[in-house]
């Protein structure tokens, strides 16, 4: 069955499955996908402020990417709107917090639906594909012919299972190492430590004012509950409030899962309790 979700909020629709927004004069847009991810979000949360690290954790997901990304679809969202529907929407920027999104008075409410069209088609097809199948028979002599078959190619079956394990394998590697992010990589670290049995990659800035020993000493204790992991620590300027810095910790255990950790505002007594917390409330245990 193709369901397609879709949106009609006054004189505009938005259609999920092709993320194309129309307005009743006619004008279309089309939106890229983390465009249309931010939109929804907002669109779902009509009238409430939808905090910053929410829209990052929902949109983007283990991928750690800066506030200015999201900075940047905001932007581009909010031109599209204007151009297409300035009397429909508007998005409100709340101050250290995150994005609102509302109706303009008038318009009514968002009505959600979802177009089932190709769904009588799709099982008028499935029906006259069972009428048409007729019953096979296979000969015994037929059976015997395909095991004899496969007993002699038996050697050549293997090699090419073997062969398309391999390839599954390196393919699976490679795709793996292409799609971490930039950040993962060992050299663009400053100071390596061994925690629990997670090796911990570190990296300051100096004009941050930042304690190494302190910070490995709520390292100790926010990692206490998992091991054989990889954690990447990385420390940056918050361009939102002056003269402090933000913390991301990007980790990989040994399971293969990922887990992405935010501070837009570091403060060394809560990191421990935080981090500790928030690896707890994803079960990620040694």
């Amino acid at each position: 069955m193709i369901r397609s979700e879709i949106y009609q909020i006054g004189p505009i629709r938005y259609d999920c499955s092709t993320r194309i927004l129309t307005h009743e004069n006619g004008y279309t847009e089309y939106f890229t996908p983390r465009v249309s991810d931010v939109f929804l979000l907002l669109l779902e949360h009509q009238g409430q402020c939808v905090e910053k690290d929410y829209l990052l954790s929902q949109c983007w997901g283990d991928v750690i990417v800066s506030e200015q990304a999201l900075t940047n679809v905001i932007s581009k969202l909010r031109k599209i709107l204007y151009k297409n529907c300035p009397d429909v929407f508007t998005i409100t920027t709340v101050s250290k917090s995150g994005y609102l999104l509302e109706v303009i008075e008038g318009i009514g409410g968002i009505q959600k639906s979802v177009d089932n069209s190709d769904t009588d088609a799709i099982d008028l097809i499935d029906k006259e594909q069972m009428s048409n199948r007729r019953p096979t028979v296979i000969s015994f002599d037929s059976k015997l012919s395909k095991v004899s078959w496969l007993a002699s190619h038996k050697i050549t079956l293997l090699l090419l299972l073997f062969c398309g394990v391999t390839v599954g394998v390196i393919f699976y590697k490679y795709h793996e190492i292409k799609s971490r992010p930039y950040f993962v990589n060992a050299s663009g670290y400053s100071k390596l430590v061994n925690i629990n049995n997670n090796n911990v990659y570190i990296h300051t800035i100096k004009n941050g004012g930042l304690d190494e020993d302190e910070i490995i000493k709520s390292l100790k204790k926010g990692l206490s509950s998992i091991c054989n992991s990889e954690v990447y620590v990385r420390f940056y300027n918050n361009t939102r409030i002056k003269n402090h810095v933000g913390l991301v910790i990007f980790i990989m255990n040994k399971d293969g899962r990922a887990f992405n950790f935010r501070m837009s505002e570091y403060i060394k007594n809560n990191l421990d309790d935080k981090l500790n917390d928030y690896l707890l409330g994803k079960n990620v245990v040694c």
